[in-house]
């Protein structure tokens, strides 16, 4: 009878056993699918601050260029270079080609 209580008492602690084993298990597995989305986003946070970065500097950039555009610096040069223009006193010196020789 004593024999009898401790197989039925160590059958009971190894079924126990193998269902925390089995609880443990489980939630291992359903933890998964959630650790792997997680890192999704992670990274594809990652990849937006560094998209965000580019962007910003490329406005600095545009930003630069613009006040660049607005100088009279700028303004002269379009002149000249586009409309051929010149300032009072100064002398246009026109250059030949090589081909009209």
């Amino acid at each position: 009878m004593i024999a009898l209580k401790k197989t039925s008492k160590a059958s009971f602690l190894s079924l126990k056993s193998l269902l925390f084993f089995l609880l443990v298990f489980l939630f291992l597995l359903a933890s998964i699918p959630p650790y792997l989305q997680q890192r999704q986003l992670v990274q594809e946070a990652e990849t937006l601050q560094a998209e965000i970065e580019v962007l910003r500097q490329e406005r600095m950039k545009l930003e630069q260029h613009k006040a660049w555009l607005s100088t009279d610096e700028y303004v002269e040069q379009v002149a000249r270079q586009q409309l051929g223009l010149v300032r009072p006193g100064e002398v246009v010196i026109i250059r030949a080609r090589d081909d009209m020789r």
